[in-house]
């Protein structure tokens, strides 16, 4: 509680304004979209107490104004029609355009989204997420629908009505203390102020990620547990309602999912004994899962509750994680790679299963550091310490940040013209 007390205390000398729909200065900056009147704008304390004179639950949205991600979901949510604001009217809501100052023992969500809302009670238990993503580019907002956006509401809603009474239920869905307790404490954000009030001083709720990832790796820490973090649903096998979020719209065969029994159309109720409100809940219980043991789900078929339980074993965790912004500051470090095709493999007179990434380009921090090892762009790796294994960029990424540390010095046989060079580098 008194972690809590002082997070609000500091939060509070951010002397941003609470009035319905104003921005401050760096929403202006940002030049930040025009919003509702029930919109409380960057001001959480404000958020807080009257959620606590009204007993209304809180509906806080995370938005990173200056990351595209998230932009149409956010205008109709921001500037909702009739339906969606009696709805939103239901909470407090409140609008963050900043992760300076956050208490991150309490947001804990996917920093790698650029719009994510939580649903909370006034003493900031969680009632639940929403917010999914699995991509970058032009299909990064094909995980947020409104009418998903408004399941979860009306379900967070539904666990409001029943709160205090299955606070138990709920303690889960706020996880252990974090290694840093606000976003300026991370090495590498210590410089930004609180509150932000340019855009060079705002941290990006993927920066608190990288900078994090960063930190662990340079102090010899990092682990693939860090990097495969919120798995989607369709890593046990099940594909989700993009309009529900909790409906399963089909199973894998011979999938976790499909082993335990579960089918499509079956309404997922818990997991783990974790009340779901959306997708995104479902990720984080998938999140602290352990990799091998068995997951419980409670689901709603034909109007009738069932138990299934899901056995989860090997690399299930594992998936392509290039997309996250955070890998560009946490693990590239100003060095993009690109496998090359099968084709032009052929053309190289690589075989199809060996190691062939081109680097397509050598920038901030990382990038002189490997020119000064005779590293060129364009350059193909096709070995690095004699493995030449075919690896994605995200594969070659996790290998590279989870294999050797910041002291080290690996060997990369790389093609340059059709010539074969074998380079010492240092890891940048």
């Amino acid at each position: 509680m008194r972690g809590v007390l002082l997070s609000l205390f500091l939060l509070s000398t951010l002397n941003l304004t609470s009035r319905a729909g104003e921005q401050t200065p760096l929403g202006q900056a940002l030049k930040d979209i025009e919003v509702a009147d029930h919109w409380i704008y960057d001001d959480l304390p404000a958020a807080i107490a009257q959620a606590k004179a009204t007993g209304k639950p809180l509906l806080v949205v995370l938005r990173c104004v200056p990351c595209p991600p998230g932009k149409t979901l956010d205008l109709a949510v921001m500037q909702p029609n009739d339906e969606t604001a009696a709805l939103e009217k239901k909470f407090v809501c409140v609008r963050i355009i900043q992760t300076n100052g956050l208490d991150l023992a309490v947001f804990q969500y996917d920093y790698d989204m650029s719009w994510n809302a939580m649903f909370l009670n006034a003493d900031l238990t969680i009632y639940g997420r929403y917010g999914s993503r699995t991509s970058s580019g032009a299909g990064s907002d094909g995980e947020l629908t409104l009418p998903g956006f408004q399941k979860a509401a009306e379900r967070a809603l539904a666990l409001h009505g029943a709160y205090p009474g299955n606070r138990g239920q709920l303690a889960a869905k706020t996880g252990p203390a974090p290694a840093f307790a606000r976003p300026e404490k991370t090495p590498g954000l210590t410089d930004k102020p609180v509150p932000a009030s340019t855009r060079q001083n705002c941290i990006h709720c993927h920066m608190v990620k990288e900078h994090a990832l960063r930190a662990k790796w340079e102090q010899g820490e990092l682990t693939e547990k860090d990097l495969y973090v919120f798995p989607m649903p369709d890593r046990i096998g099940l594909s989700m309602d993009l309009k529900d979020g909790v409906v399963v719209k089909s199973v894998m065969a011979g999938s976790p999912a499909a082993a335990a029994g579960i089918e499509a159309g079956d309404e997922l109720l818990t997991l783990a004994g974790q009340p779901l409100v959306s997708t995104a809940d479902i990720q984080w219980v998938l999140n602290a899962a352990p990799s091998e043991g068995s997951l419980v789900a409670t689901l709603r078929r034909n109007g009738q509750s069932q138990t299934k339980t899901l056995q989860l074993a090997g690399d299930w965790k594992k998936y392509d994680i290039g997309w996250r912004a955070s890998s560009w500051y946490g693990l590239r470090y100003g060095v993009k790679f690109e496998p090359l095709t099968a084709e032009q493999k052929r053309d190289r007179g690589l075989a199809e299963g060996s190691l062939a990434l081109l680097i397509k380009g050598m920038f901030g921090r990382g990038g002189p550091i490997l020119q000064q090892a005779g590293v060129r762009q364009n350059d193909v790796i096709v070995g690095i310490d004699g493995n030449t294994a075919a690896m994605s960029e995200s594969e070659f990424l996790v290998h590279l940040r989870t294999k050797y540390r910041p002291q080290d010095k690996l060997q990369l046989a790389v093609l340059r013209g059709g010539e074969r060079k074998e380079l010492t580098v240092p890891v940048w």
